[in-house]
Order: C-alpha cells, then sequence, then structure tokens
C-alpha cells in the first residue's frame, strides 16, 4: 500500500492512487500538481478513512476512473461531475459517510453502489435503469422512507423496489403530461367560447344600433318622396307644355299681322 509520503519521494503508482487513513481533512494540493498528468490515466482511487467533507472537481478528468472508495469520510455531497465524467466506473463506495442526497448517476457499467450508513432520505428510482448494477446496500439510513428498512441490506429487493417506484413514476409523469395537454386544450377551447361570446355580443349591440337608427315611417316616408317627384314632374311636363302653346300661339299672332301689313300697302 503507497502513502502519501511514498508519493513525496517520488514513488508514484501507475493507474492507481492509495491514500487510506492518512487523516486528510482535503486533497492536497501539491498532490494534485503530482498527478495532473496522469489523472486520466487513473483507474482506481481509494481515500477511506479520512477525514473528507467534500470531494474536489479533479473527477472530471477521471474518465478512466472504474473504482473509487470514500467510505468512512464526513462527505455530505458528491460532485455531480462524478455521475457526468466518471462513465467507466464499477464500483462506488459511499458508505459510512455523512450523505444526504446524491447526484445523478449516468454509470451504466456500474456494478456496485455501497450507501450504508448515511443520512439519505431519498434513493433515486433511476439507479434501477443501471442493468449492471448489482450490488446496493442501503441499510443505516435511518431517515430513508422510499425503501422498508429490512429490505435495505438486500440488494436484489432494493432493486426491486426501486424498479417499481420507477415504474409508478412513470405512469404518475405520462398521466401528468396527458393532463398538463388536456389542460391546455381546455384553455384554449374556453378562450375560444370566450372569443365567440364576445363576438356575438359585438353583433347583437350592432343590430340593435341598426335598429335604432332606422326611421319608424321609413316606408311611408319613402313611397311620399316618391309621390311628390312624381307630381312635380307631371306640374313641370304642364308649365313647359303651356309655355309652348303660348309661343306657338304668338308666332301665329306675329305672321298675320305681317300679312295684314303687307294687304294694306
Amino acid at each position: 500500500m503507497e502513502s502519501y509520503d511514498d508519493l513525496a519521494d517520488g514513488t508514484v503508482p501507475e493507474l492507481s492512487l492509495l491514500l487510506n487513513h492518512e487523516q486528510l481533512d482535503h486533497i492536497p494540493k501539491d498532490l494534485y500538481e503530482l498527478y495532473k498528468h496522469r489523472l486520466k490515466q487513473m483507474t482506481s482511487i481509494s481515500l477511506s478513512h479520512n477525514k473528507l467533507s467534500y470531494v474536489s472537481g479533479y473527477m472530471q478528468q477521471l474518465t478512466r476512473l472504474q473504482e473509487l472508495d470514500l467510505s468512512h469520510n464526513t462527505i455530505r455531497t458528491l460532485p455531480k461531475e462524478i455521475g457526468q465524467h466518471c462513465i467507466m466506473l464499477r464500483s462506488l463506495l459511499l458508505h459510512d459517510n455523512a450523505l444526504v442526497s446524491l447526484p445523478d448517476l449516468a454509470l451504466h457499467v456500474l456494478e456496485t453502489l455501497d450507501l450504508r450508513n448515511n443520512n439519505l432520505q431519498n434513493i433515486s428510482s433511476k439507479l434501477s435503469s443501471i442493468e449492471t448494477l448489482k450490488n446496493i446496500p442501503c441499510d443505516g439510513n435511518l431517515e430513508l422512507n422510499t425503501i422498508p428498512v429490512d429490505m435495505r441490506s438486500d440488494s436484489a429487493l432494493v432493486l426491486w423496489t426501486l424498479r417499481l417506484q420507477e415504474t409508478h413514476q412513470s405512469k404518475i409523469d405520462g398521466n401528468m403530461q396527458r393532463y398538463e395537454e388536456i389542460e391546455a386544450i381546455a384553455k384554449i377551447t374556453e378562450l375560444e367560447k370566450m372569443q365567440l361570446h364576445l363576438d356575438l355580443k359585438r353583433l347583437q349591440d350592432s343590430v340593435g344600433i341598426l335598429k335604432r337608427e332606422r326611421p319608424v315611417k321609413w316606408t311611408k316616408l319613402k313611397y311620399r318622396a316618391l309621390k311628390c317627384t312624381s307630381q312635380a314632374s307631371k306640374g313641370l311636363e304642364g308649365c313647359i307644355q303651356w309655355l309652348r302653346n303660348v309661343y306657338s300661339s304668338w308666332k301665329e299672332h306675329k305672321k298675320s299681322s305681317r300679312v295684314q301689313e303687307m294687304v294694306h300697302e
């Protein structure tokens, strides 16, 4: 087993890092400087039995890591990088810490996830979708309310319970999605009803205004106007004819006067 003193002397394990029982409360910066060019080659890291309360963000560089032992520390939360970048993890030992929650773990080759003796209140049912996961003991979490107490030490029962929860949650999500769709349709229908009601009200108001503006005796008034126009037209024609007759008589009278004057001459 390698110690931190061995590393300081230049003895560097090629693919693994073991720093158990070192009383570490953080990852030393000089240790990171020593390993920063080898992080992507690391396949195994053990930091158990220390005083770590958190894990640094260096995890995003451990893309080939297969085994990670963080047991027997005081860690409360894990960085999300573990679930996002350490995609080759097969064994993740987190027992005997102070974990209150877990990030999303998209670890598709994970086989062992030891969660014993923490402060977890919930374990995501999505873990049941990791087909390779076989060992997931979680007894010792006194606040855990999603797994029955007598089932927590049996990984098969834990996974079975998580699968039931995932199926149930999927149904809930599906029903909620359908409910939201129906609710949206209902809102659209209700809006359409309101719009139709407003349009109908506007039409009714317009009809009322037109009825109020129309004269009560409009038909009679129109008839009288037409009759007066006809009478006036007839009177005008009579006057024109009278003038024509007067003009003809005047022409005849003038003509006869000229004849008489010619006779006297």
